[in-house]
């Protein structure tokens, strides 16, 4: 551990941005969207999933100062050749309504979420995230990253993070690291982030709002929503398969 902080201190002694706590940052998103095609071909879709690709890239934004942020996604451009099932599937995966706002001064976590047509507003305090911090170094952006590591029953999550910008900030709802996370790997998710852009200016609090939109719920209650509904469509996908067959 005194090695890993002795990292940190010589990181923070070189660097010549130490007040970079305000700004703009881009994350290239790329999600593997490849499904089991063992499974598909089990449950009888196999012929629709041989045509979603290997994987989707997509563009999100986090804007920050010293007391919260907002993460959120940027808009896909329309591309003259894309076919309309696949700008349906990119609008599906890219979740563009899906927000994450963090105060730190006031404790405030709200998280927007888009669910079958339906939004949500989770309230509450962030999931406590207990990062382990190896001296693995490298260099995203030009800035010097350490990498830290998560891992639960739920998760695993790999991160590299900058103490060039000493805010405990990060993509999605991550954090809590002496330093913005410039790179995040999600395995349970397949996907991984990476800043491609990053911009030191001033954001006045007015930029960073609170999402207002949708029922609020709890985050217990969000995960039990979405499991019913998981579960009323594969019942529902499985009588379509079946119900046609004679005994």
């Amino acid at each position: 551990m005194k090695y890993i902080l002795s990292l940190l201190i010589l990181i923070s002694a070189f660097t010549s941005k130490a007040q970079n706590t305000s700004g703009k940052i881009i994350y290239t998103e790329v999600v593997n969207t490849k499904p089991d095609m063992k499974k598909a071909e089990e449950q009888g879709w196999a012929q629709w999933a041989n045509m979603i690709p290997e994987s989707m890239t997509f563009k999100k934004q986090l804007l920050f100062n010293e007391k919260s942020s907002m993460y959120i996604n940027i808009e896909i451009e329309d591309v003259d050749n894309e076919n309309s099932r696949m700008k349906r599937m990119m609008k599906r995966y890219s979740n563009g309504n899906n927000q994450t706002y963090q105060n730190a001064e006031t404790n405030t976590f709200v998280e927007q979420q888009d669910f079958m047509g339906k939004t949500f507003l989770i309230k509450g305090e962030p999931k406590k995230i207990t990062w382990k911090i190896s001296g693995e170094m490298k260099i995203i952006m030009s800035f010097p990253c350490l990498k830290a590591t998560y891992q639960d029953s739920t998760e695993n999550l790999e991160a590299w993070f900058s103490t060039e910008i000493p805010v405990s900030i990060g993509p999605e709802k991550y954090g809590q690291l002496p330093g913005a996370i410039l790179e995040l790997t999600s395995k349970k998710n397949k996907k991984t982030l990476t800043a491609t852009e990053v911009e030191f200016k001033t954001i006045d609090s007015s930029e960073l709002t609170e999402p207002v939109e949708g029922k609020e719920v709890t985050r217990a209650q969000y995960r039990k929503i979405v499991k019913r509904k998981m579960e009323e469509m594969r019942k529902s996908g499985s009588s379509g398969r079946h119900g046609g067959r004679k005994h």
